[in-house]
């Protein structure tokens, strides 16, 4: 999966995210796609404008920030989709109608900004399986000796 993201777009969407979530940054939105469905996706945020001297950069795995200069991330964005020849494989993230237009005028599937926010949401608030065996398994008499035999043991090891 590809998305082209309209990180201004997204991080300007309010009444989606939780407090303890809020993002300010693109640098902060990459770090919450990490921990979502999306984090294997071939991911773009096209940010507006220059790079801020106080960005915060770091790995951000297969998601690439994308400064526009001084075009926008509109532009930037129809730019990609025109220039790519396997359009139909990006999803393009945005509330802005003219984009999600174009976007499906190329071929790319639409998700609106408000929707991709509450699917991070979800995925942030999810409950990730741990590692730790379960402690507590009580097996009844005749499956215990039947898994005791089958690994190996006996009634003295402990």
């Amino acid at each position: 999966m590809r998305l082209l993201v309209d990180a201004s777009n997204v991080l300007h969407v309010t009444g989606v995210l939780p407090p303890a979530l809020a993002l300010s940054e693109p640098s902060e939105l990459a770090q919450l796609i990490l921990r979502s469905r999306y984090s294997q996706a071939d991911v773009t945020l096209v940010c507006d404008g220059s790079r801020p001297g106080m960005q915060k950069l770091g790995q951000f795995g297969l998601i690439q920030l994308h400064w526009t200069g001084a075009t926008t991330a509109d532009s930037v964005i129809e730019m990609l989709l025109q220039k790519s020849s396997h359009a139909r494989s990006y999803t393009v993230v945005s509330n802005d109608r003219a984009v999600q237009a174009n976007a499906r005028h190329r071929g790319a599937s639409v998700l609106s900004s408000d929707r991709f926010l509450s699917y991070l949401a979800r995925d942030a608030n999810r409950t990730r399986q741990t590692n730790t065996p379960l402690r507590d398994v009580h097996l009844d008499e005749e499956t215990t000796q039947r898994w005791m035999k089958e690994l190996g043991l006996n009634e003295d090891t402990p």
